[in-house]
């Protein structure tokens, strides 16, 4: 077993492979790094497939709840990182929440990004229940009635789909996300820690048209309720070089689309 050790938190990480070419993968909320490892088999020789657990999921412990995680202290974890594995430049792999990070991490290293995979990645423009993760600290009184006293709420979506609202799809998410207590635990201390973490987008778009060499790739579920290609339209069409690559799934379907897609791609 891999950690990183650092003063707010052990952070886990499976690692598969030995090469020089390092490629960090990061999963999506309510997973673990094991939802990643589909790409695995797009691996090659030569290269090193690093998969995380992040915060409050998996294997990785963050220390104390009441101090977020900020974009210094992701700075440090990376950096930390490239020290303890021995290497300088990556490339990142990032589904959903764990594509807010990938941008992030590439807002941060440009000049050490070799390439940018994105799977209907969180942090651009996603629909309200999905993006709660990024709403600012005085909405957490809120989030926490709702993940210790759910009832209420769940009665609430459940009223919105029925008068057509809110999508079927949504809904199963929201449930299957909150259906016991150590899941909503896990969401409300998920949004207390990360909820002030924003990116900025625009900074991001003019770094990507300002390394044309970086292959950035945006996969969207064609039936994804959650992060839309319309949502995401703005920004992928602010980078040039960016390639877009819709597959006829859902959000849940996306990750296993996607790597049985790279693996017929010699390119990749």
């Amino acid at each position: 077993m891999n950690y990183l050790i650092h003063p707010r938190g052990k952070w886990f990480y499976r690692k598969e492979g030995s090469g020089s070419e390092v490629f960090l993968i990061f999963h999506g909320f309510g997973q673990s790094h094991r939802d990643m490892l589909d790409f695995d088999r797009i691996r090659k020789p030569g290269q090193t497939f690093l998969f995380f657990d992040m915060f409050y999921h998996g294997r990785s412990q963050w220390m104390d709840s009441d101090r977020e995680l900020d974009r210094s202290v992701w700075a440090d974890l990376i950096h930390m990182l490239q020290v303890q594995e021995g290497f300088r430049n990556f490339h990142l792999i990032g589904y959903s929440m764990g594509g807010k990070f990938a941008l992030l991490t590439f807002e941060l290293f440009p000049e050490q990004i070799k390439s940018l995979t994105l799977l209907a990645p969180d942090g651009i423009k996603t629909g309200l229940w999905y993006s709660m993760g990024s709403y600012p600290n005085y909405f957490h009184p809120l989030f926490k009635r709702v993940v210790f006293k759910p009832n209420r709420f769940f009665g609430i979506v459940e009223g919105l789909r029925t008068a057509g609202l809110v999508e079927k799809s949504l809904v199963k998410f929201v449930k299957t996300q909150m259906e016991t207590r150590s899941k909503r635990a896990q969401a409300y201390f998920v949004w207390k820690v990360l909820g002030n973490l924003q990116l900025q987008l625009g900074k991001i778009i003019r770094l990507a048209r300002k390394h044309p060499n970086i292959p950035v790739t945006l996969f969207i579920g064609e039936f994804d309720k959650m992060v839309t290609a319309e949502n995401l339209e703005r920004f992928s069409s602010k980078i040039p070089h960016l390639r877009k690559i819709i597959l006829p799934v859902g959000h849940g379907g996306l990750i296993e689309a996607a790597a049985n897609y790279l693996q017929t791609k010699t390119e990749f």
